[in-house]
């Protein structure tokens, strides 16, 4: 009898972990812990609709805009919102690096990896290797940007294009958080 029970025992244990390990697979898929990684936390708190004044007399003030998404694995950049020249840039936590995919007008899709830590408010990238498209690193492709959020709230982002070693273009914008949220 004592025997028996102990058959018993050992297989509603041997059920009851199983049925735990099962449940922790499932928790992990669906509801997997969002990142905890400061740089992150950083690009979180961007969400929303900025703009910036417009480079010339004229021509459209620049629209940038950054969404949480993917249940807060990812945040997703449009700039150049609903002009010819909208580019998309998906930031996620990869292991410890926090990485960012720009999905460029000039056709590319350059890798860049975030530096180790927030400075001043500053959230640097630089590119992680040969641009996505591209044929080599020589190509022009956005080789690094920073992204500071100034003490009055304005958002300053400054970018390099690189090719062949040389910076081409430098291009900076001071943005303003609208009041409205982004679109999406």
């Amino acid at each position: 009898m004592k025997r028996k029970f102990l058959m018993v025992l050992g297989v509603v244990l041997a059920v009851a972990v199983a049925v735990a390990v099962a449940g922790e697979g499932q928790e992990q898929h669906h509801g997997a812990a969002q990142p905890q990684d400061p740089r992150f936390d950083f690009l979180k708190r961007l969400a929303g609709t900025w703009v910036g004044e417009a480079a010339e007399p004229g021509k459209p003030a620049n629209t940038v805009e950054f969404h949480v998404t993917a249940g807060g694995h990812a945040v997703e950049e449009r700039e150049f919102v609903g002009t010819p020249m909208e580019m998309v840039t998906l930031y996620h936590v990869e292991g410890q690096e926090l990485v960012a995919t720009h999905y460029c007008m000039i056709g590319n899709r350059p890798r860049l990896t975030a530096a180790r830590k927030v400075v001043d408010d500053t959230l640097a990238f630089s590119c992680a290797g040969k641009p996505g498209g591209a044929a080599s690193h020589d190509d022009e492709h956005v080789h690094s940007w920073s992204l500071r959020l100034e003490d009055d709230g304005r958002l300053l982002y400054s970018a390099e294009l690189v090719k062949a070693g040389k910076v081409t273009e430098a291009p900076a914008l001071v943005l303003t958080r609208q009041e409205e949220t982004a679109r999406r």
